[in-house]
């Protein structure tokens, strides 16, 4: 019913007040480190996100943001805030140009343990191994790594399948295929660079862009201890912001921030962290200073289409009284 209503009437009918979309990856090149991963929008694709996101809403900064949920400074009715995850180098070398052409501010999250490339992300790692085996795979290797990998994942349907179910407790077996297949993670941080660098950050920031966390190392937060996952989180916030002088200090949870504990944000309430980040859509949290946020990737279509979808899903849950995510 309400899918096929205006999109003007939809908004007006969940309350929006304010949308936070994020992407990942915008390049109109094949990127062996995600490809097997997800889709992303080339730069056409994500042109017309932008023109859609101005035509319906009033880009703010994060400092808006900030302003609005620590001394409650208004914000336009209708305003969205962008953002973005893992940061990639493709964030300088390609969105950061579009955007300052367009106006638009955004905030690059980071994970502190891939800044200038040190080392490379465990879902990045199987993408990679899954793309060397695309290319340079034969039966007698896929046979050598099925008993590798069987142990730590389980019965699956193939070996790429299986390789990209390997989470971030299992990583290490990531290493070992790497070794078998010859396959050198460190020659390809070297040479491909798939993360932003330090100088990078710096020119963001100089350009009026903005900077926060994504934890160390990108781990599926439900898999940590709570000791574990506050570790995670204030010890990447400080580095970022000391690392980069910021008066702020802001944190997107990698994966997801579903089932985290109140707990959790009780205690992280006492650190350096002023606002969290989840991706439960557009629904409101009950905890605050916590906003979530949509993908604009997954699914892959046209920014009005998945903006659509979430108002859709908001007002069910108005409906319902649901319209909250609460904290267990």
């Amino acid at each position: 019913m309400f899918s096929r209503a205006p999109f003007s009437l939809l908004g007006s009918l969940a309350r929006t007040h304010l949308v936070i979309p994020y992407y990942h990856m915008v390049s109109d090149e094949q990127v062996p480190h995600v490809a097997h991963l997800y889709r992303f929008k080339t730069t056409a694709q994500f042109n017309d996100d932008l023109d859609f996101l101005l035509n319906t809403y009033t880009p703010i900064t994060l400092s808006d943001l900030l302003a609005w949920a620590k001394a409650g400074r208004s914000i336009p009715d209708r305003a969205f805030l962008l953002t973005f995850d893992d940061g990639f180098r493709e964030m300088s070398d390609i969105v950061a140009p579009i955007l300052q052409k367009k106006g638009i501010s955004a905030t690059f999250f980071v994970n502190s343990a891939f800044l200038d490339n040190r080392e490379l992300c465990h879902v990045n790692k199987a993408s990679l191994i899954v793309e060397h085996l695309k290319r340079h795979g034969s039966p007698a290797l896929e046979q050598t790594l099925s008993t590798l990998v069987r142990a730590s994942t389980g019965a699956g349907d193939d070996i790429p399948s299986r390789v990209l179910s390997i989470d971030y407790r299992h990583r290490r077996l990531l290493d070992e295929i790497a070794t078998v297949i010859g396959l050198d993670f460190s020659e390809y941080l070297s040479t491909y660079q798939p993360y932003l660098t330090s100088a990078q950050i710096h020119h963001l920031i100089a350009q009026g862009f903005t900077v926060g966390a994504h934890s160390i190392d990108h781990p599926e937060y439900l898999s940590l201890s709570l000791d574990e996952q506050l570790h995670q989180t204030i010890e990447s916030v400080t580095l970022i912001r000391e690392t980069f002088r910021l008066s702020y200090g802001v944190f997107a949870f990698p994966f997801s921030d579903h089932n985290i504990s109140r707990e959790f944000f009780a205690r992280l309430s006492h650190s350096s962290v002023d606002l969290s980040f989840g991706t439960a859509g557009l629904l409101d949290d009950s905890t605050p200073k916590h906003f979530q946020r949509f993908s604009l990737e997954k699914p892959l279509g046209t920014a009005q289409r998945i903006v659509a979808f979430h108002h859709v899903r908001r007002l069910r849950h108005l409906i319902t009284k649901t319209s909250a995510v609460v904290r267990g």
